[in-house]
């Protein structure tokens, strides 16, 4: 086929949709008053104009679904955004749920031992990022009275001792780091075997120099014996995991688990004065 004959034949389709479309508007179905001519027309068209129809309606059909599509990807859009927000506003609020229960606890704590101790609540500031469990950094320093040496705890039991101090900061050697050592005894028996000290480990610290004959169990608890010059007597350390047998079978070794939860400490307290003497101070469990 020429190109001539592509154009009369596109041009003739054209002139006979627009004489259908106008012969439609002259003999639409509710017109009462059509001419004798006009009836003859319509019954001719009939065929024509349902195609035309129908045609019209899919390409109405064909722009609102991509209409809809649009209105619903804007709706899944909003909704997304709605979700996020109240994901978050449920995170905030289990965060500050949390950091109530930690603040309750440690009142409750600083109420029970006020007779005993002036503690000083301290926030978490920092880590030492080359060891996690070794040192943290705290938001209290020389102008809160904080010192050198001075003990430090949170309602579960010892968290280690201050090392170092600035006007507003301090640092603190945890009792996990291996260079931290606290002499110990056993609650249940009062018998005072040994000394703990860290393991470099998040999960256990140990109890040395144990004679082989010291009476030491499983689950009992291990707390501060109060000797030395730093440590008041009677503070949770943690509880017997392992009791192992040094291979000279004079000595044994334990495997203390602390009470502290070392990953997790946001707020601690540190001990500023004991104003129990060590022969009136009951200790630190409570049963």
């Amino acid at each position: 086929m020429t190109k001539k004959k592509r154009v009369i034949i596109a041009v003739s389709f054209v002139l006979f949709i627009l004489i259908t479309l106008k012969v439609m508007s002259l003999t639409r179905w509710d017109n009462t008053a059509l001419f004798p001519v006009s009836r003859v027309v319509r019954e001719v068209i009939a065929p024509a104009q349902a195609v035309v129809t129908n045609i019209s309606s899919g390409v109405n059909d064909f722009f609102a679904y991509f209409t809809d599509n649009k209105v619903l990807r804007e709706e899944n859009n909003e909704m997304a955004q709605r979700l996020a927000a109240l994901q978050e506003e449920v995170y905030r609020l289990q965060a500050e749920a949390q950091e109530n229960e930690r603040l309750k606890e440690l009142l409750a704590y600083k109420e029970q031992k006020e007779e005993n101790y002036e503690l000083v609540l301290a926030g978490v500031i920092a880590r030492d990022p080359g060891n996690w469990y070794k040192t943290l950094l705290v938001n209290k320093g020389t102008v809160d009275g904080i010192a050198i040496n001075m003990p430090v705890v949170n309602h579960d039991g010892l968290v280690g001792i201050v090392t170092g101090v600035s006007k507003n900061t301090a640092e603190i050697l945890m009792l996990l780091d291996s260079e931290a050592a606290v002499g110990s005894r056993i609650f249940e028996t009062r018998v005072t075997p040994g000394v703990v000290e860290g393991t470099g480990r998040s999960d256990y610290l140990r109890m040395i120099n144990l004679p082989h004959d010291v009476e030491i169990g499983l689950g009992q608890t291990v707390v501060t014996s109060g000797l030395g010059e730093y440590y008041p007597k009677g503070i949770r350390v943690g509880t017997v995991a392992e009791v192992i047998l040094e291979p000279n079978g004079l000595m044994k070794t334990a495997l203390i688990k602390p009470f502290v939860d070392f990953a997790r400490l946001e707020e601690v307290f540190i001990i500023k004065k004991v104003m129990l003497s060590e022969n009136d101070f009951v200790g630190d469990v409570t049963p």
